[in-house]
């Protein structure tokens, strides 16, 4: 079975936003969970009309100006520490903040980097079902083939499985469309693991 959603597109071209546009160097060092936020902001505008509100500019015609615009005021709620951004619930403490802001009431779903792999491949498929991205955080992996995604937020955006129940995955980061083996990706063999959020199924429901 495959799923992918219409995600978003920046100025017809991106597939969403790249921390690496803004000229700040704080912002493009530390700016993937603000990236992350902001397009998991503009795909609920642009899929839930009720969630309109969450993005302040046009979310079916996405500038790069208007993302720069708005990465800069997400910004100011989701940023790193010392560290990093490393914990997925201060994570949803900051996003929950930005949204306060907005009006609109929205809950998210968590899911630890220490879930059994099934059952956090469970979590993406029921949320990509719904037209929601799923925010994820990879920190260290033991595999060298995702060294370039360690220590970084990005959105999932779409999935495929297999016969052998395996599951392929694509993302969004950098402003471009990339895909890893799930299974191989959630099972990082280190201890800091990180983890998934999607918006909560209640929140879609007006």
């Amino acid at each position: 079975m495959k799923k992918e959603l219409a995600f978003v597109t920046i100025d017809d071209t991106y597939y969403g936003g790249d921390q690496n546009w803004h000229t700040h160097k704080m912002m493009k060092l530390g700016g993937c969970s603000a990236v992350c936020a902001c397009e998991q902001c503009i795909q609920l505008a642009k899929t839930y009309p009720h969630l309109r509100g969450l993005y302040p500019y046009d979310p079916e015609h996405v500038s790069r100006q208007d993302f720069l615009r708005f990465f800069e005021t997400v910004y100011q709620f989701i940023h790193p520490g010392i560290g990093g951004l490393t914990s997925i619930d201060k994570f949803e403490r900051m996003f929950m903040q930005y949204v306060k802001t907005t009006g609109i009431s929205l809950a998210l779903d968590k899911m630890d980097g220490f879930a059994d792999a099934r059952e956090a491949a469970g979590f993406v498929r029921e949320a990509i079902d719904r037209g929601l991205p799923v925010m994820y955080l990879m920190l260290r992996h033991a595999d060298k083939e995702f060294d370039e995604y360690e220590w970084h937020w990005f959105n999932l955006t779409g999935y495929e499985t297999r016969e052998d129940g395996g599951m392929q995955v694509s993302f969004a980061t950098w402003g471009t469309k990339c895909s890893f083996d799930f299974m191989r990706a959630w099972d990082t063999r280190r201890f800091w693991r990180g983890g998934m959020l999607r918006v909560s199924s209640g929140s879609l429901k007006k």
